[in-house]
């Protein structure tokens, strides 16, 4: 995070793919269309948050090792948000938070825990 902080060419443009596309693209694809797509199967709603969680958190790998664990633990708590509001604009709106707060810690120190 700190690295493409450092050098983003538009820091407003940073802001726009971290803070709206990246969560808009990836829980589309994530909490959407993977989520439909297990949580009918024999994985059920808790192996289908757990298998989409993982991958999510896999792809993920510009992070160290503890943070994609923190980013697969968030994943948890999104595939959560899903099924229980069945709607895939709530984790569209945690995932928007935490990459916002991300961003705005990386913007005032620097670095980032996730």
């Amino acid at each position: 995070m700190s690295e493409a902080y450092a050098t983003a060419g538009s820091l407003p443009l940073l802001w726009l793919a971290l803070v709206i596309a990246a969560p808009l693209f990836e829980e589309l694809f994530f909490r959407g269309f993977l989520f439909a797509g297990l949580v009918s199967s024999r994985l059920g709603a808790s192996g289908t948050i757990v298998i989409t969680a993982f991958v999510w958190g896999v792809i993920h790998l510009q992070y160290e090792a503890v943070d994609i664990f923190m980013v697969c633990i968030l994943g948890l708590i999104l595939g959560l948000a899903r099924l229980k509001t069945d709607s895939v604009y709530t984790p569209i709106a945690l995932h928007s938070f935490a990459n916002l707060v991300a961003t705005i810690e990386t913007s005032l120190f620097g670095t980032t825990s996730t």
